[in-house]
């Protein structure tokens, strides 16, 4: 498995796909069933997902877990390459120069294509529970299971839980592609920017369904998602991939091909 690509080598990767991309024709595109590359058990990983990466080159995928809350002191990250055809999955030291690179343009509030696509932040306070709750789905709300039921005692120290708390809402062309109650604003959980050229941005909606969406603001739903985060485009804009929760301890690393007319 190839981890040592060089930030060089990533600036040419870049330059030809972006002497190649054309704007993607979101009302047409078709997506193939989601496939799951890979499985992360955070018994065996601990931590969440924090960050995922393409290669320059396409081959791999690089996902950092995080031990901790985000934003916290001492919280501890690990690193992972994955294979992107077999899923096969190799610890590294540190994040690849490569993976950091990807991440900046991922998670930028400017789109690689200028400012006609940014995000929009908007901060407010709400009474709310006290719940750390960042978008995406059940794993990014958090939350209490709702299997395991409320009693008379939830709902007083739901009661005493409820207090003005801040909330940092991110949008383009004025859709909801990231909100984060009482927590850390973490650009890139929620939303990856398209290579240059492709006007796009992908980003999990508050169902935490994948959503793509081009700079006129037209959409298209991403079949069969659920509870993702972290949605990142191949350097191509062929493939889709992002991080879907499985259960209480587990995420799916799935991967979707993105097809043109």
């Amino acid at each position: 498995m190839k981890t040592g690509i060089t930030i060089s080598a990533l600036v040419f990767s870049l330059s030809v796909t972006a002497a190649t991309q054309q704007p993607l024709p979101v009302d047409t595109l078709s997506f193939t069933a989601p496939s799951t590359i890979a499985e992360i058990d955070t018994n065996k990983v601990k931590g969440q997902p924090a960050r995922l990466a393409w290669s320059p080159d396409g081959t791999e995928l690089y996902l950092q877990m995080l031990d901790g809350q985000f934003g916290q002191a001492g919280a501890k990250s690990s690193h992972h390459a994955f294979d992107a055809t077999s899923g096969r999955r190799q610890e590294l030291r540190a994040e690849p120069e490569w993976a950091s690179a990807y991440w900046v343009a991922k998670s930028a509030q400017v789109s690689p294509d200028g400012p006609a696509m940014k995000v929009d932040l908007k901060s407010e306070t709400r009474t709310a529970s006290t719940t750390s709750v960042p978008m995406g789905g059940a794993l990014a709300r958090g939350g209490t299971d709702p299997a395991q039921g409320t009693g008379a005692g939830d709902g007083v120290a739901a009661a005493y839980g409820r207090q003005p708390i801040p909330v940092h809402s991110m949008f383009v062309h004025g859709e909801l592609v990231g909100e984060f109650v009482n927590s850390v604003i973490v650009p890139g959980l929620t939303f990856g920017w398209g290579p240059r050229g492709t006007k796009v941005i992908a980003y999990a909606n508050k169902s935490g369904r994948v959503v793509v969406m081009d700079d006129k603001g037209v959409k298209k739903e991403v079949a069969r998602t659920e509870d993702a985060v972290l949605p990142a485009w191949s350097p191509d804009a062929t493939r889709l991939a992002w991080l879907q929760k499985d259960g209480r301890r587990k995420f799916d690393l799935q991967v979707a091909r993105v097809a043109t007319p």
